[in-house]
Parts: C-alpha cells; structure tokens; sequence
C-alpha cells in the first residue's frame, strides 16, 4: 500500500511539472503584435490582454492605430480581461485623432465607456516632503500670469525641472532605492507621467469629456448595423454611452445587450430592490425596484431594429418588456430575452401573447420557459404558437436544476421532469397543432451553461465558477412529399469544470 501511495505521489508530482512546463512554453508563444508595417486587416478581434489566446491585437493601441492606419476595417471585436492597464481606447486628450475605418460589425466586451482620461493621467497624492498637493488645480499646468517672455519662460522651466525630478523619484523607487511609505503615489508617474506632461495644456472643457465622446468624435458610427455590449467586468456608464452613442447609431440593425447595467455602487438588497452604496436608505425604508438602466439605452436607439438580443436582463417584468415591443416590435423580426440559472425569468402567459400583439412580425423567438408545478409549460406553448403567425424557428431554455438547489455549496439537484427526445416531440406537436399562420420548422430545448467561454466563465449565485454541462434537443419539421413528419434528435455535454473564483470588490 505504502509503495502505491508513493507511486500515485511520484505521477503527481509529474503531472504538476509536465503542467507548470507547458505553461511555460505556452506563455512564450505569445503572437506576434500587429504593427502599422503590417497588411491591414478587414477585420479586428482584440483580447486583451491577450495570453494564453492568439490575437494579433493585444493592446488598446494596437487597435487604435490600425483604426487610424487601415480604411478597411468592417468588423471590430474587442474583449477587455483581467490584467489589462486599460479598458479602452487611448484617445487623445485635444481631439485630433480620427479613424479611418468605418466598421459596419462592433462587439465591445467589458469596455469602459466613461473613464475620465485626465482623471487617470494627472499627478495624485501628495508631496512628499512638504504634505501639499504635488500639482494644485487638479494636475493643471501652472502658467505665469506675467506678460513678460523672460519670466514666461523661466516658470515653464522651473515646473518642467520640477515635473522631471519627480520623474526621477519614482524611477528610483521603483527600483527600491528610494523608501516607498514616502513615495506612496509616485507610481501614478511611472505610467502615466509622459502622458500628462504631453497633454498638459489641454483647455477645461476637453479634460471633463468621456472616453465614448471621444471615440463619437474620432469614428463614424453611422454605418455601423450590428451592435454588442457586454458588461462584463465594466458597467457601462455615463451620458455618452446612454444618450450620445444611441444618436450616432442610424443604421443599426441588430442590437446585442448583456446584463441590466445597473451601477457597482447599487447593492440588491432583496426582490430586486437596490439601496444606494452612497446614500444608505434608514433600516427597513427599502427603496422601489429599479428598472434595468440597460433599458435607457435600448430604448435611445431609434426605432427600426430587426434584431434584438436581451441576455441576463434580469427579471421579465411586464413594464419592462412593453417598454421594449412598443418601441422597437414593430419592426423585429428575431427576439432574444434570456437569463442563466439560477435567476433565469421565464416568461408569463400573458407576456407571450403580448409579443403577438407589439411585435407579429417574429420569425425567430429564443426565450427562457419553466415547468409549471411539475409538468411541461403546455399553455405557454399554446400562446407562443396561437400570437406569432410568422415564427418559424423556437429556442426555449429551460432549468437544468431543481428550485431546491444549493448553488453555493454544489447541492445540485436535476430538475424533477426530465428533458428526453420523447417530451420535446410532444411539445413540438403541440406547438404546431395549435400554430397560426407558418407552422413552426425548427425547435430547440436546451438546458444548462450556453455561455460563450469568451464570456468568462459562468457565476452562480455564491463564488463558485461552472462551467457546464449541457443538454438539448433539436426537433425539425421535415417536409416529404405531401406528408409533414417531426423528428427530434437529443445531445449533451457532462463536463463539469468548477473552480474558486475571488469574490469580486465592491466599489
């Protein structure tokens, strides 16, 4: 027993060094950058930071000079990550800079639509012998209000030495031969030091613009058709996203939204009510639920979409929803509004029939449905099939566990009715029989994590990260000669992968 522990321990130890090795050699086949020498690409899709993928755009500015460089640029991805200095693009602080490429495909992941470059750029903190601020007037450059040339130029030098001095102690800090419990904001000259200093004369009403203001001044929006945000590690913020980016987008055609947006400093208390971080409510004074602020900016967008996809919207509520058909039904013709386990709303009955009523023209639905006190949403499927005389094509998500689950300590428990190959064909028989207008061609049931891994990886309710499995089945009308059949065929994926995630910071 002994010598087959130490054999079990020996093959550990391998696979831990045959692990740490090809980490190794995985992180020194980093892609070669893309550089203005280059061929220019049609298409851009940026990770960044960019390890362990193989994008040839790892960096904000890689992205930024291609789009001033290269005029043939029709797709535009990119995908912020842990680890990135920046989540945006590095835009000049005077406006000068313009693109010449003019996407008609932009997928933006996690991008920080209102930072506040000159924020971020100018010195902070304090000095560290005399205690006052290192720059006064938030980091504007001092100027002598003297007329004569000699003492013009003699201020500029002085605070140029100065500037360069304070250069010089954080460099040497960073290299430890200066004590940091002195220098405790030197490192903000480390990075952004060159940066402030070139842009030091930037007059009032430039600094105060946000990022996404920039970019509307930099690139024409106007041929843009498809559109995604996500707000994967960045919640996008600020009247520029919400009403400037919205006018700039006249072709749009298809709109992909991820989650409700709400501000990091809301804290969800309970029934989705949220309480201001800022501004506590007394014990017990629980504030009205908030609508989604995503909802604003779909909203923003001007009438005419033909495709619209909703994920992680949070709960289906009727307000929110008729706020969406009336503005936009009109014209859809596919419709995605789903969430993930274990908050997924599903839609009610009467909802359904709503989509008939604001948005008749839907020829493609994805949705979230439940089981109803145990048995399959047989009236749900009545209304979706009885409202929508143009669907042809069903996606429905349905709970892979059970409501008792326990998310945080993986007591996870399948949902007691079984998706199987035999049910989904009843539910697609019942779809059509009772089907207005086209009869429905394509439907899918799926269960479980359907997130892309480009997304990150999936959070339950606690810290824990999963990562599939999943479940589905694909039912298909297929047409022989004068005869109709329906057939249905089942797949799934038992990967399980779950690991610790650090609780995210509160701000």
């Amino acid at each position: 027993m002994r010598r087959q522990n130490a054999f079990r321990g020996i093959i550990k130890l391998l696979l831990i060094a045959v692990g740490l090795f090809s980490l190794l050699v995985t992180a020194g086949e980093e892609p070669k950058q893309w550089t203005p020498d280059d061929p220019c690409p049609t298409s851009i899709h940026a990770i960044i930071p960019n390890y362990r993928t193989k994008s040839e755009f790892g960096t904000f500015e890689g992205v930024h000079e291609a789009l001033k460089t290269c005029p043939n640029i029709s797709e535009l991805h990119m995908s912020c990550r842990f680890g990135s200095r920046r989540h945006r693009l590095p835009f000049k602080l005077d406006g000068s800079e313009r693109y010449i490429s003019r996407p008609q495909i932009l997928s933006l992941i996690g991008y920080d639509f209102d930072h506040d470059e000159w924020s971020d750029i100018r010195p902070q903190g304090t000095h560290p012998t005399f205690g006052n601020a290192v720059w006064p007037n938030d980091g504007i450059w001092p100027v002598s209000s003297s007329t004569n040339p000699v003492v013009i130029w003699v201020v500029e030098m002085f605070y140029k030495a100065r500037w360069q001095w304070e250069c010089l102690q954080g460099f040497m800090a960073h290299l430890g031969l200066l004590p940091w419990p002195l220098h405790s904001d030197i490192w903000k000259y480390e990075g952004y030091s060159k940066e402030w200093y070139s842009q030091r004369h930037t007059p009032a009403e430039r600094r105060s613009i946000e990022n996404i203001q920039r970019w509307l001044e930099a690139m024409d929006f106007s041929q843009i058709h498809s559109l995604t945000i996500s707000e994967y590690m960045n919640v996008p913020l600020g009247k520029g996203v919400y009403h400037d980016l919205p006018r700039a987008l006249t072709g749009l055609k298809t709109l992909k939204v991820e989650g409700q947006w709400i501000n990091p400093r809301y804290e969800t208390l309970s029934n989705d009510q949220y309480e201001d971080r800022e501004y506590p409510s007394p014990e017990n004074n629980w504030l009205e639920p908030l609508l989604p602020p995503a909802l604003e900016f779909i909203i923003a967008v001007r009438p005419g979409l033909e495709s619209l996809t909703w994920t992680e919207s949070g709960p289906v509520r009727n307000e929110v929803l008729e706020t969406v058909l009336k503005h936009h039904g009109s014209s859809l013709t596919d419709l995605e509004w789903t969430n993930t386990e274990p908050k997924a709303s599903s839609f009610s009955e009467e909802q359904l029939r709503s989509l008939g009523q604001w948005a008749p023209g839907l020829t493609n639905l994805t949705i979230n449905l439940g089981r109803v006190h145990g048995v399959w949403p047989w009236k749900h499927l009545k209304a979706v099939a009885e409202s929508l005389p143009r669907l042809t094509n069903l996606t429905i998500y349905l709970d892979m566990y059970d409501e008792s689950s326990n998310f945080d300590y993986w007591g996870l428990l399948p949902a007691k009715l079984p998706l199987t190959q035999e049910a989904s064909l009843d539910m697609f028989n019942i779809l059509n029989l009772f089907k207005t207008g086209d009869k429905i061609q394509n439907v899918e049931f799926r269960q479980g994590d359907w997130e892309s891994p480009t997304d990150g990886p999936k959070i339950w309710k606690g810290d824990w990260a999963i990562r599939g499995p999943r479940m589905w089945t694909k039912c298909t009308l297929d047409v022989q000669r004068k005869w109709s059949k329906p057939t249905c065929e089942e797949g799934h994926e038992d990967k399980v992968e779950v690991e610790w995630r650090k609780p995210k910071r509160s701000t």
